[in-house]
C-alpha cells in the first residue's frame, strides 16, 4: 500500500503543479518580459521653406509698417501744399482785381477791392486746434 499511497501522492502532487502552472499560464505573467517604454521628446526642427515663410512674413509687416508712417507723412505735407496754394491763389486774385481796375476806364488801380476766397486753415492752425 505504500507504492500506492507514493503513486497517488504523486499523482496528486503531479495534478497541483499542473493545476498551478495552468493558473500562473492563464493569467497572463508566463509570456511577460520586463521592458520599459521611454518616450523621447525632441524640438521641432523647422524646414528651410518654414524659415522662409516666416521671414517674408517680418519683411512685409515691416514694408507696411514703413508704407503707413509714409502715407502719415505725406498727408500732413499735403495739408501744408493746400494751404499754401490757397495763399498763392488770393494773391493771385488781388493782382487779378487790380489788373482789372488798371484795364477799366477811368478807374484807379490802387482802389481796387481785393476778392478774398474763403479762408482754408493751415497745416499749423490745424494741429494746434486738434491740441486743444
Amino acid at each position: 500500500m505504500n507504492s500506492q499511497k507514493r503513486i497517488f501522492i504523486g499523482i496528486a502532487l503531479a495534478v497541483g503543479f499542473g493545476l498551478v502552472g495552468l493558473c500562473w499560464l492563464s493569467s497572463g505573467h508566463a509570456g511577460e518580459v520586463s521592458s520599459k517604454e521611454y518616450e523621447i521628446s525632441v524640438p521641432e526642427m523647422k524646414s528651410d521653406t518654414q524659415r522662409m515663410i516666416e521671414a517674408y512674413e517680418r519683411l512685409s509687416d515691416q514694408y507696411l509698417t514703413l508704407v503707413q508712417t509714409q502715407l502719415g507723412g505725406m498727408a500732413s505735407g499735403d495739408r501744408e501744399v493746400l494751404a499754401r496754394l490757397d495763399r498763392i491763389e488770393r494773391k493771385l486774385d488781388n493782382l487779378s482785381a487790380k489788373l482789372d481796375a488798371q484795364l477799366k476806364p477811368g478807374g484807379d488801380p490802387l482802389s481796387a477791392t481785393p476778392v478774398i476766397p474763403a479762408q482754408v486753415p493751415s497745416a499749423k492752425e490745424d494741429t494746434k486746434s486738434k491740441a486743444k
